[in-house]
């Protein structure tokens, strides 16, 4: 079920387009019923309380704080055990906690992955918020529609067409078969996704760490606000909202976001500097890589047979076993070093 709020009876100083999404909220289903009873007659009468701040001018150097590598720095990369993030499909979210790292990749949903960059290249998330903070759910990010239209192109904000499900891609590995969402599950590159060979289709999965654009509940409406999962993976979301990529550096920062009301879905009350965006910006050539560890790797593969087998002293209890293996449990790690 999606929840929809009403727009702010607060005006703007400024003309709304026509090819601008018209929804106050972005908004993506609650993760479970009990939720869903709990919090939807508050939905019904929430109020816009997130009218934004001016964005103030940006002095900041957080660009310079990246890591770089000396000239003539071997990688040491093993294509088949290690991914190396492309760094034009990096980028970095600098919050008050300190800086959160996404990886991209275009396969998953090639239009939504050039509309973020596009967005971040026009500094639309530069002093923005995540307004809406669920604990065990997601945070989710943007303007909450309170940017100034005249601001930024047109095509950077109108809705984009779902992209829920793409074409397999040769580079997937299968981890487990007949999940309980989906035919198969493994990974693209170390992004977790779900397989559907028959059908030949792959789809991203809301595992922890994950970054998707929100929506209405139309499908084609998708256009600036994006989520991060947070907390448990809301695999009902799956071929269900369109899948960017995913954090490789960070999530312990993004645990750290003030929680929304949960009167009003988890939408804040306030937006405090605690919640902001201070800056974003997709990395440049030259910057320390980041590497994302494939199925292939050696460790991984031993991290899944013990989670399979209980093959560890700890364990006392096979008798169901071998177990089958949830991906977003047993996930690919990743970090600015292949080892």
């Amino acid at each position: 079920m999606y929840f929809q709020y009403r727009r702010s009876t607060a005006k703007k100083t400024h003309t709304r387009k026509t090819n601008v999404c018209t929804a106050t909220y972005k908004i993506i289903p609650m993760l479970s019923a009990a939720m869903s009873l709990l919090i939807s007659s508050a939905f019904a009468d929430a109020d816009n309380k997130l009218m934004q701040e001016p964005p103030a001018t940006i002095g900041s150097n957080v660009k310079d704080k990246i890591p770089t590598l000396p000239e003539g720095t071997a990688l040491h990369s093993n294509s088949e055990s290690w991914y190396q993030v492309p760094q034009g499909n990096t980028v970095t979210l600098s919050t008050a906690y300190g800086d959160v790292v996404i990886a991209l990749h275009p396969s998953l949903a090639p239009t939504h992955v050039a509309r973020f960059k596009g967005l971040i290249d026009a500094g639309f998330y530069n002093e923005q918020a995540f307004y809406r903070v669920v604990d065990g759910f997601v945070a989710q990010a943007g303007s909450n529609d309170s940017h100034d239209d005249t601001q930024f192109p047109p095509t950077l904000l109108k809705p984009i067409s779902a992209e829920f499900i793409q074409p397999l891609n040769s580079n997937v590995n299968v981890v487990e078969q007949n999940d309980m969402f989906a035919p198969s599950t493994g990974f693209l590159d170390g992004f977790p996704v779900g397989i559907d060979k028959e059908r030949k289709e792959m789809w991203g999965l809301h595992c922890p760490g994950v970054v998707a654009f929100a929506r209405n509940s139309e499908k084609d409406t998708a256009s600036t606000e994006f989520y991060i999962v947070i907390g448990q993976a809301p695999r009902h979301l799956d071929r269900n909202m369109s899948v960017i990529g995913r954090v490789v550096h960070g999530m312990d920062l993004l645990q750290k976001l003030p929680r929304g009301n949960m009167d009003s879905g988890g939408v804040l009350d306030n937006i405090t500097q605690e919640s902001k965006i201070k800056q974003a910006f997709v990395h440049s050539e030259g910057g320390a890589p980041y590497f994302i560890q494939t199925p292939h790797h050696e460790e991984y593969k031993k991290r899944v047979n013990t989670g399979k087998n209980l093959d560890n002293p700890f364990f006392h209890d096979n008798t169901y076993g071998p177990r089958p293996i949830d991906v977003c449990y047993y996930q690919t790690k990743a970090g600015t070093k292949a080892w």
